[in-house]
C-alpha cells in the first residue's frame, strides 16, 4: 500500500458537500427535538398562544414562545462558537464550521433543559420550568444569526455587539452571562 494516503480529518470534515452539511444540520436538530421530548418539555408553551416574541421578563410563558430577551444571549454564544470555531479549525468551510456550532448549541440546549441545570439557573421550582420545544429551536436560529454576523463583522463590530446584547439583557432581565455566572458561583449580585 505504498504510496496511499488516508485523508486526514481535517480534509474529510472540509469536503463534507453542501447536502451533506444540511442532512448534518437537520440531524442535530431532529436530534435535539427528540431529546426534548423525551425530556418531557412541551412543543408550544402550555399557555395556548405561540408568539415570536416573549417581552414580559418575568411571566410563566417566557422561555416558552420563539423568542426571548435570552435569545439575543444565545446570539452571543453563536458569535463565540464561530471564534473559537474558526480559531481552531480555520481550514474548515463555513458549512462546516456552521454545522458545528449547530452542535455545540444542540448540547447547550440539551443539557440546558436537564432538571438539575435548570435548578442550578433558575433557583426555585416554580420561577421556571425549561423550554418549550419552540423556544429551544429559537435559540438555534439566534446561535445561527450570531454564528453569521461573527463571521462577516470584524472583531471589534462583534465583541460591540456581544457586550450590548450583555448589557440589553441585563438591564432587562436583570440577568445574564456575567450576573448568572456570578449567582452560579455563588456571589451575591
Amino acid at each position: 500500500m505504498s504510496g496511499t494516503t488516508i485523508p486526514s480529518n481535517d480534509h474529510m470534515a472540509r469536503s463534507i458537500g453542501g447536502t451533506g452539511q444540511i442532512l448534518a444540520g437537520l440531524g442535530i436538530l431532529v436530534a435535539l427535538g427528540l431529546w426534548l421530548v423525551l425530556m418531557g418539555r412541551d412543543a408550544v408553551c402550555a399557555c395556548g398562544e405561540v408568539r415570536f416574541w416573549q417581552n414580559t421578563p418575568t411571566s410563566a410563558d417566557n422561555s416558552q414562545q420563539f423568542s426571548d430577551w435570552y435569545s439575543l444571549l444565545h446570539g452571543v454564544f453563536g458569535m463565540a462558537l464561530f471564534l473559537a470555531i474558526d480559531r481552531i479549525k480555520p481550514f474548515w468551510s463555513a458549512g462546516t464550521k456552521l454545522v458545528s456550532a449547530m452542535g455545540g448549541s444542540a448540547v447547550w440546549e440539551a443539557v440546558e433543559n436537564m432538571p438539575v441545570v435548570i435548578a442550578l439557573f433558575h433557583g426555585g421550582p416554580d420561577s421556571y420550568a425549561g423550554d418549550s420545544i419552540l423556544n429551544a429551536f429559537g435559540d438555534m436560529v439566534f446561535v445561527v444569526i450570531g454564528f453569521g454576523l461573527a463571521a462577516r463583522l470584524p472583531l471589534w463590530a462583534t465583541a460591540l455587539l456581544a457586550v450590548a446584547a450583555e448589557l440589553t439583557v441585563s438591564l432587562a432581565m436583570h440577568d445574564g452571562l456575567i450576573l448568572g455566572s456570578l449567582r452560579l458561583l455563588g456571589a451575591t449580585v
